[in-house]
């Protein structure tokens, strides 16, 4: 044995090995860095581990047979000039060395990652298989040059979109691409630097994974559908419409938000017979199974998310101030809140949260009503879009040619809003914590803004004709029993009436009529959306205007009360109705191709409407008959779309009050982090 220790020292194989280790490590610490960089997947650096381990046993035996070939050149007394002496002995050294640096990387890191990485006490780790999940990496993925992240405004409604998913497994990332206005869905496999699309998903939004990783599901304004995650045809699952939420069970039960969010719903992964699970007070979304389907947690318009138990129909609620709630399986749910994303422990035993919340992630792209554009795995990778918190927004007065002129308020969380009648007043709900409250502000004497509600959860306000009073729909965010009403109220005064004509769901009050009667927008049948009813603000009496198995919302009452313009899907997409006031059979298509929110100029000469991120105007004759011309895009911009009708116009059709969102550049990158549970302290 000694005899072979010498040899072994004499022949420099000791001193090789070391220096070989040294560069090594070097050489892997610089790997690390640099392929992060250039988006390489985990397995090259993987690969790399292992043909460098595989690499000291070649190492040691170069490094022993170049010096043998020395010994027996002196031995047979060779000559050999002194300088070829050099280069052949150099060489065979800077090979040998070579091999032997990259083995001592190697040794380096394995020892780093495997024997040298521990847990901080109170850390919350991922469990994984791999030994490599115990480090935290950060990367990030960025589109090609033609495409961005679709954002919510380019969605039908706008609202509570999702354009993110990573598959429970961490193996594929699905994306929804804004390409030249268009929208597809794409699969990136998490091992590779390319993605493709899916075929057959133009125009789809909200992608989510099957728990075995086959299927990607994705929706439309119309139906919910599958797709094979390698390609092929896509199956449709269901017909639905404004569905706010999917979420694919272990049991390969889907379950959905449906009808602007008053229902949820579960089909199965196979199609069939759609289950109704749940006919909501109020708009729920963004449902998530919690493990053995001991429950669903939902969001409300109220920012309050909610716990419902399917086997005894109750839902109460969980977390005052959050949404898009998300549960892990280190025993916290995670979820956007006022500020960043928060987590807080929750006991599946006692279905109840403990301690504090606490954040964990800020720069997540938020939609205008709390939907965060993030996804993570079973196995601990998080993936999300960089960006801004779009729900924090800034009024402003946009004229027809798109040019801004700033109000002198702050930016905040604001919801539903109207302008008074002269436009000299605007009556607007802003989110306080978990209610919502209207505020009435005046922009001629530019005073702070009044507060006309008080804990009343008052959304969608609505001046009457003459500017003395504001309807608006009211419900307590907190307590699901408490049903939905319309209020009346004085625009100076604290005490309001209470309209109850029977409804269960949702109300929004929409136009006022010459005579005091209001059209809403209401859900009141198990089966339907929203439709249309008249009530009458004296006797509480209501009669039905537009009640259909479609969805019927947002009426806009002509200045001579002879028609009504309203939002409707009867045509499979969004777009603008305008029907008779009283109605009768006769109905008329004003927008061209997809459109929602129309608003009736004051002199009856224009109805406008929203469709995406643009805002048109189409000329209308009322007298003799009803004609409508061909419809113009006034202008575009980044505003927010909050429920209800999101814009105003002036009594001289001439500038729009609107909800500036932040700049935001359309956004082109994903972050990955794995292993980020590691940091749930």
């Amino acid at each position: 044995m000694q005899k072979i220790l010498q040899s072994l020292n004499r022949r420099k194989v000791f001193r090789v090995a070391t220096v070989y280790s040294v560069v090594a490590w070097l050489i892997m610490q610089i790997l690390d860095i640099v392929l992060p960089t250039f988006n390489a997947p985990l397995w090259i650096n993987q690969t790399l581990l292992l043909l460098l381990f595989l690499g000291l046993p070649l190492v040691t035996i170069l490094a022993w047979l170049m010096d043998e070939q020395s010994e027996e050149i002196d031995a047979q007394n060779i000559t050999i000039p002194e300088h070829r002496r050099s280069v052949i002995f150099g060489g065979s050294a800077i090979s040998t060395l070579a091999f032997g640096l990259i083995f001592l990387a190697v040794t380096f890191l394995l020892l780093d990652r495997f024997l040298f990485s521990s847990v901080e006490p109170g850390s919350v780790v991922q469990s994984s298989s791999n030994a490599n999940q115990q480090i935290v990496q950060r990367t990030n993925i960025t589109l090609p040059s033609d495409q961005s992240i679709a954002l919510a405004e380019m969605m039908p409604l706008g609202v509570g979109r999702k354009s993110l998913a990573i598959s429970n497994q961490g193996n594929f990332l699905a994306y929804v691409a804004n390409e030249y206005g268009s929208l597809k869905i794409y699969i990136r496999p998490m091992d590779s630097f390319e993605a493709y699309p899916l075929d057959g998903t133009e125009g789809g939004f909200s992608p989510f994974f099957s728990p075995d990783e086959q299927w990607l599901g994705f929706v439309t304004p119309t139906h919910i559908l599958k797709i094979p995650v390698s390609g092929g045809s896509p199956q449709s699952l269901t017909e639905s419409t404004n569905v706010y939420g999917v979420t694919w069970g272990l049991d390969n039960n889907i379950v959905f938000s449906e009808r602007e969010g008053m229902r949820i719903a579960s089909i199965s992964s196979d199609g069939g017979q759609k289950k109704v699970l749940l006919e909501s007070t109020d708009m729920l979304f963004d449902p998530e199974i919690l493990p053995d389907n001991k429950g669903i947690l939902l969001s409300n318009s109220s920012s309050v998310i909610q716990l419902f138990d399917p086997e005894v129909g109750v839902v109460r609620p969980l977390i005052p101030r959050g949404r898009d709630a998300r549960y892990i399986d280190t025993g916290h749910i995670v979820y956007v809140g006022m500020e960043s994303y928060m987590a807080v422990s929750f006991n599946l035993e006692t279905m109840s949260t403990e301690g504090s919340p606490f954040p964990i992630l800020n720069g997540v792209l938020t939609e205008a009503i709390g939907v965060g554009q993030l996804s993570f795995s079973d196995n601990g990778i998080l993936a999300y879009v960089p960006g801004k918190d779009m729900g924090i927004v800034t009024p402003v007065w946009v004229n027809r040619n798109g040019e801004e002129t700033p109000i002198p308020l702050d930016s905040g969380r604001y919801g539903s809003f109207d302008l008074s009648p002269d436009a000299s007043q605007v009556a607007i709900s802003i989110v306080d914590g978990s209610d919502s409250d209207i505020w009435v502000y005046d922009f001629d004497r530019r005073t702070s803004p009044q507060r006309l509600t008080v804990g009343r959860g008052a959304l969608f306000p609505k001046w009457s004709l003459d500017g003395n009073d504001i309807a608006f729909g009211a419900q307590n965010p907190v307590n699901a029993d408490v049903r939905a009403r319309l209020d009346i109220q004085g625009a100076g005064e604290l005490e309001s009436t209470r309209i109850d004509a029977d409804f269960a769901d949702l109300i929004a009050p929409d136009s006022w009529s010459k005579n005091g009667e209001l059209i809403v927008s209401a859900a009141s049948q198990a089966d339907q959306g929203l439709d249309l009813y008249i009530v009458d603000a004296a006797d509480q009496e209501r009669r039905p205007f537009v009640v259909t198995e479609n969805s019927e919302w947002g009426a806009s009452l002509s200045p001579n009360n002879d028609y009504v313009a309203f939002t409707t899907d009867v045509s499979g997409q969004y777009q603008i109705n305008v029907k008779r006031f009283p109605p009768t059979e006769e109905r008329w298509v004003i927008s061209s191709g997809y459109g929602e929110e129309p608003f009736w100029s004051k002199d009856g000469s224009e109805i406008f409407y929203r469709r995406g991120n643009q805002w048109l105007s189409t000329p209308v004759k009322t007298t003799p008959e009803f004609e409508a011309g061909v419809p113009e895009v006034l202008f575009e911009g980044p505003y927010g779309n909050v429920y209800g009708i999101s814009y105003g116009v002036d009594a001289n059709g001439e500038k729009f009050f609107l909800l500036k969102q932040p700049d935001q550049e359309p956004p082109n990158e994903i972050y990955i982090v794995n292993n980020w549970t590691k940091e749930l302290n």
